[in-house]
């Protein structure tokens, strides 16, 4: 992967891999200048342009000069002034081929996007499930960026789309229908961003590349981060940067009675136990702050979180209430040449999806379902959890690169008290381990080519019946990513 290069725009961002702005400054005639993020992972994960159009992909990474750079030419590079007005409006994207190839058992025949706990356990009823082909074309994406100069700044506006919607099963054989979802739509006036964009505690440049883009074990990964903010940003001298926002919240947790009582935002209810009836409120939103310092021999960042997980049952008491919280350092280190190496460490309670990978496990843990079938609504836990990502890229040539990737998370059940059954402790996850390596051809600029090989074990809280705690899977996976 390319080095992080800092743009000279007006305006600073920060977090997204290919397509988000994350940073803005603190005004035009102030602001300084921030790096951009470069992580193909999360570009072709959310479906922007991976790293040799990320300069061009999102607001605020203008590296031109000034001026236009042809006739009609718009403010940025591969941009266009749209006739009668003053904006540049860049039209982009790419068309994305996924071949998987499933060495291992998963409980979902070749998924388009591997989830860790999805794995199937040793001796489980899925554990045979070996050799399994799937090609994807879910991962193509297509974007508007638009920026218009106003008297408070570049006005910067972004709405990406890609084809993992509603229309989830694959139907083979007929029309292979895709349906588009929504990615990224948000916009940029100075220093305050609104819209749906990745979290203020994911960190682009912290991230390895990978062709499977949920490869990133121990981190918040390029799937699961987009969602509704407003963020202030203020660029400060000698490469500090500040922001604050709030985002959506999202209850999310596990009940005892196991994963298909997994708790849900929006008022859901687990189901199928004494206590049902639960609602899960979503008091305030999650609150995340961020602090970066950029260097010419990288980055460093530390991020913390703040998020209510409270459960709330009609009739009786209210569940502990106390907030999940979180702290995150990430950073990169530019090395030899090109090279680059790049990692983060996590820890909190109640982390859920901003430790990607564990999800609801990483949640609240209740137990509606106290032994002898009386209910215990007020029996709650916010386990610690933790995660870790370290990755390390080699340019072998100026168009051949490599990556190796590793990552650990893991989540502190409470089998004491809480997770008591056999039947839920087999379906929550503890501990996933990953390690990555990939090998990426860029024969020019708008074409990757790349192959690579993941291995996943999955450890649950404890074993059921004949099924073991530990479960393992393998991937190949190739792409073509053709950009535009």
């Amino acid at each position: 992967m390319r080095k992080v290069s800092k743009f000279n725009a007006g305006l600073a961002l920060g977090s997204l891999t290919a397509v988000v702005a994350l940073f803005a400054g603190a005004s035009v005639a102030s602001a300084q200048t921030a790096p951009g993020t470069d992580n193909t992972q999360v570009s072709q994960a959310a479906g922007a342009p991976s790293s040799a159009q990320v300069a061009q992909a999102a607001p605020g990474f203008d590296t031109s000069v000034a001026g236009q750079a042809a006739p009609g030419g718009g403010s940025f590079p591969g941009s266009f002034l749209v006739p009668g007005t003053n904006t540049s409006l860049k039209i982009g994207g790419f068309a994305k081929l996924a071949i998987m190839d499933d060495l291992g058992a998963t409980n979902t025949v070749s998924p388009d996007v591997i989830s860790d706990g999805d794995i199937a356990l040793r001796g489980g009823t899925n554990s045979s499930l070996h050799g399994n082909w799937n090609f994807s074309p879910r991962q193509s994406s297509f974007f508007f960026d638009a920026r218009t100069p106003t008297s408070y700044g570049e006005l910067d506006t972004f709405i990406q789309a890609d084809f993992f919607g509603q229309n989830i099963s694959n139907s083979f054989g007929a029309s292979n229908t895709r349906n588009a979802r929504l990615v990224l739509a948000y916009g940029t006036l100075g220093p305050l961003l609104g819209g749906q964009t990745l979290s203020l505690w994911f960190d682009g440049d912290a991230l390895g590349e990978s062709v499977d883009p949920t490869a990133s074990v121990g981190t918040m990964n390029g799937l699961t981060n987009r969602q509704g903010t407003v963020r202030y940003t203020y660029v400060a001298a000698g490469g500090l940067s500040f922001a604050g926002a709030v985002e959506q919240p999202n209850v999310e947790g596990v009940d005892n009675g196991g994963l298909s009582n997994t708790i849900t935002a929006g008022g859901a209810a687990a189901s199928g136990v004494a206590g049902s009836a639960n609602a899960y409120a979503q008091k305030y939103p999650d609150f995340v702050a961020k602090a970066r310092w950029d260097q010419p021999w990288g980055h460093i960042a530390l991020s913390g979180v703040l998020r209510n997980q409270q459960v709330v049952t009609n009739g009786v008491a209210r569940y502990d209430d106390s907030p999940g919280w979180g702290t995150y350092l990430s950073g990169h280190l530019n090395t030899f040449g090109k090279d680059t190496l790049r990692g983060g460490f996590m820890i909190g309670q109640a982390l859920g999806h901003y430790l990607s990978d564990m999800g609801s496990a990483a949640g609240i843990e209740t137990n509606s379902d106290a032994p002898g079938g009386v209910t215990n609504d007020t029996a709650v836990t916010k386990p610690i959890s933790y995660g870790a990502n370290a990755s390390y890229t080699h340019w072998w040539t100026d168009q051949l690169r490599s990556t190796a990737m590793g990552g650990y998370s893991k989540v502190n059940v409470n089998t004491t008290s809480i997770i008591t059954l056999a039947s839920a402790q087999n379906g929550l996850d503890k501990e996933h381990i990953a390690g990555t390596a990939n090998l990426i051809w860029s024969p020019v600029p708008q074409v990757d080519l790349g192959i690579e090989y993941t291995h996943y074990v999955r450890m649950v809280a404890g074993p059921f019946e004949n099924t073991q705690s530990r479960g393992h899977m393998d991937r190949i996976e190739a792409e073509t990513v053709f950009k535009f």
